[in-house]
């Protein structure tokens, strides 16, 4: 039995081991370039009260069309802060950064950001809004 035990243990091991030199030398060659990872993305922003609605149902248009049309998308929501009203936050994940490069260009992306120009309240400024770069592959191999 103590036999069996050590055997498992050093199997499990080894195979811990294969996977981090795996992902190791995978960063090594280059294989996981940023133009192959996720992109996780978080924007914070304030609006002006009088533009509250119309924020919201403008996203909601464009998150219909990117959900139906874009299957690089993986997450795109808007969430709202229950302290202040006028308080957003924007998550989006995306397969690659060409699919979000492309959802920029589309007609639907361009119609809500024509839509909500201006509405913003110029005396906010952001202090936590990021870009993420994620290689799922890396993580699987953990």
């Amino acid at each position: 039995m103590k036999k069996l035990i050590l055997f498992a243990t050093g199997l499990m091991a080894l195979t811990l081991f294969s996977g981090n030199v795996a992902a190791q030398e995978a960063q090594k060659d280059g294989t996981h370039n940023k133009e192959s990872m996720q992109v996780v993305m978080r924007f914070e922003l304030k609006v002006l009260p009088e533009s509250v609605a119309l924020l919201k149902q403008s996203f909601d248009a464009c998150k219909a069309e990117v959900l139906a049309k874009e299957p690089g998308c993986l997450d795109y929501s808007l969430f709202q802060s229950y302290n202040d009203s006028t308080l957003f936050c924007i998550t989006e994940t995306w397969v690659t950064k060409e699919d979000h490069n492309r959802h920029m260009k589309l007609e639907h992306t361009q119609k809500h950001l024509a839509e909500t120009r201006g509405i913003r309240d110029p005396s906010f400024q952001s202090t936590s809004s990021y870009m993420y770069w994620v290689c799922p592959e890396v993580n699987e191999i953990r």
